[in-house]
């Protein structure tokens, strides 16, 4: 089985990273499908989930978070991102939920300039 690629907060501070750079907010972060490269990913402290820490192909970074469902799995639509090594670039599908916040509702791995399954 593939090891956790997800950091805590403080190695992930430590390793360089800087999650203030990142927004969660409706006004930022893109509804719809579209290609963004994740850059590292922290075990949230506020849920059970891990958040996920992105750049569009636009030069946006936003903050998704991907929540254990009942196998307790952490997924984005089929793909179960605490696997996923930084620096992968995916399809990221993204709506509004119930409150008006983003949600990513799938996410695939691109491979070689073409989606591939996650």
């Amino acid at each position: 089985m593939k090891e956790k690629t997800v950091l805590g907060f403080k190695p992930a501070l430590e390793a360089g990273f800087e999650p203030r750079n990142y927004s969660w907010s409706p006004d930022v972060v893109p509804v719809g499908e579209y290609e963004a490269t994740l850059d590292f990913m922290i075990w949230s402290k506020k849920h059970v989930a891990v958040d996920c820490y992105l750049t569009t192909g636009h030069g946006k970074q936003i903050r998704l978070t991907a929540y254990r469902n009942k196998a307790e799995d952490y997924m984005a639509g089929d793909t179960a991102v605490p696997y996923l090594s930084f620096e992968t670039e995916l399809i990221i599908t993204v709506v509004l939920n119930g409150a008006g916040n983003p949600k990513w509702t799938n996410a695939a791995v691109i491979a070689d300039g073409e989606q591939a399954a996650g």
